[in-house]
């Protein structure tokens, strides 16, 4: 990949005890270049989440390699992770709970600016809530004091406060009206193009990231099942399970053919990630599953611009 930013290498991230072990990301890898949007969406508890926070090294992996500007950060000591910190932000799902209510949001901001005098941080702080959409003058307000909407910008004002070369936004929307879901993901796009951010984008649903995202992962339980650029992958999905999903978010192209895609429901629960079943995990839902699903994990294959892992696609 040109320019590349971010290489993920077959990641590994497993919660608990050995019998009880839980697989939340289960040999994932990825590629992001540098001012690109990736879309990482799938139903909760697929791992995308997990999955975001060890490309920010919130978390540490069980095992494989994060690759950010050439260097491998999973495995470095809090103390040489710091230069990286301030390179790849995180903008959280609940903007309430990721903000401290005791401070204003003129601290909460400042903190994150780099070190400098106290009117010179003021300034800046001043300065990013007008890049985001807030009144300058409202610097000495508490988070309380702020609709949802207004929250999350907020938190996107802390992530810029560092001048970060990638954002992970783990589902900044899904707690928000529709309606202010939209101004939301109009300020990412507008702020990703003013600065030349990286964003990996985490959403559950599929139609959220068709217009934001120049590429798209699709994860189940653990696994990538398909990955392609969002051309390809709204116009022709070629694992089922992407399918089910674009089948279940909005459909703009009713009102050009008047005729709504087919909706695909799928049977069953989703399998525990405690114990996954053998060969390709999506097959106790998938109406094309056979005796080769059973056995044998499909690897991801395809063209540069689309994979999927699928032995019928």
């Amino acid at each position: 990949m040109s320019d590349e930013l971010l290489r993920v290498e077959d990641v590994v991230k497993h919660f608990g005890p050995r019998r009880e072990r839980v697989r939340a990301v289960d040999g994932v890898s990825l590629e992001l270049a540098e001012g690109q949007t990736l879309g990482l969406v799938g139903e909760s508890g697929c791992g995308k989440s997990t999955l975001g926070r060890l490309v920010t090294r919130l978390l540490a992996p069980t095992s494989g390699r994060i690759h950010y500007r050439g260097t491998d950060i999973a495995r470095l000591t809090e103390r040489r992770l710091r230069p990286f910190r301030s390179d790849i932000q995180m903008v959280f799902q609940d903007p309430y709970l990721s903000l401290n209510p005791r401070h204003t949001v003129g601290a909460i901001i400042g903190a994150a600016v780099a070190r400098s005098g106290e009117r010179e941080t003021r300034t800046r702080v001043r300065e990013l809530l007008e890049v985001v959409g807030l009144d300058a003058d409202h610097v000495d307000r508490y988070p309380h004091e702020f609709s949802g909407g207004q929250r999350q910008r907020v938190g996107i004002a802390r992530a810029l406060a560092t001048r970060p070369r990638l954002i992970v936004a783990d589902e900044p929307v899904s707690a928000l009206d529709v309606s202010i879901q939209a101004q939301i993901m109009n300020l990412l796009q507008d702020l990703r193009r003013e600065f030349g951010i990286a964003v990996l984008f985490v959403a559950h649903d599929l139609g959220v990231v068709r217009y934001f995202c120049d590429r798209v992962t699709v994860m189940y339980l653990g696994k990538v099942v398909e990955t392609g650029t969002a051309q390809e992958i709204y116009t022709r999905p070629r694992h089922p399970y992407t399918q089910a999903l674009l089948s279940a978010a909005p459909d703009l192209s009713v009102v050009r053919t008047g005729t709504p895609r087919p909706r695909i429901r799928l049977t069953g629960d989703v399998p525990s990630p405690v114990d996954p079943p053998s060969g390709c995990r999506f097959r106790t839902r998938c109406w094309k599953a056979d005796d080769l699903c059973a056995v044998e994990e499909p690897a991801l294959t395809g063209t540069d611009e689309h994979v999927a892992a699928c032995h019928h696609a």
